[in-house]
């Protein structure tokens, strides 16, 4: 395979975890469509490494860092907010049609299917959306004021007239 999409791609995943190679690389945010309506801009890219590798057990793995910095929209303000991204995470990787021993171990990484090739901008659009909390906000007294979601409407905050009913 040659051209831009082969630069994210990893061709026999089984084999380049039991060679333990090497990937890294940066993918850009616009490129990931299930991760847009988390984000306040779709500028901006993510920086990734891959390692495959064998566990204690033998099988076949990948270790994946993520790093980045996105734009996210907080849930309170709805402003943007710069999400440090740091994220480690380890994939098992299953033979086609193989079934996972179901083992309770709470460590045990979770897994996908290998085919003949990994689509590792996927994979780490995947991984990105498992780490992202429910709710991102600023830090506490760190929003914009409370008036921003009226003035986004362009309507006055009705919880702002009922905020002086109160007092």
């Amino acid at each position: 395979m040659s051209g831009p999409a082969a630069v994210h791609r990893i061709e026999d995943p089984i084999a380049f975890a039991r060679a333990a190679g090497l990937h890294s690389g940066q993918a850009a945010l616009a490129a990931m469509p299930r991760l847009q309506d988390r984000l306040a801009s779709d500028a901006g890219t993510v920086a990734y490494v891959v390692r495959g590798k064998l566990d204690q057990r033998q099988r076949r793995l990948l270790e994946l860092e993520i790093t980045g910095n996105p734009s996210l929209r907080c849930g309170r303000c709805l402003a943007p907010l710069d999400f440090d991204l740091q994220l480690q995470s380890r994939v098992l990787l299953m033979p086609p049609g193989a079934v996972m021993q179901d083992d309770d171990d709470p460590e045990s990484p979770e897994w996908i299917e290998a085919g003949p090739e990994l689509d590792l901008l996927e994979l780490v659009e995947d991984e990105i959306l498992l780490s992202l909390p429910l709710a991102v906000r600023h830090e506490q007294g760190k929003c914009s004021d409370g008036d921003e979601i009226g003035r986004i409407s362009g309507r006055d905050n009705p919880f702002a007239k009922l905020a002086t009913l109160l007092n």
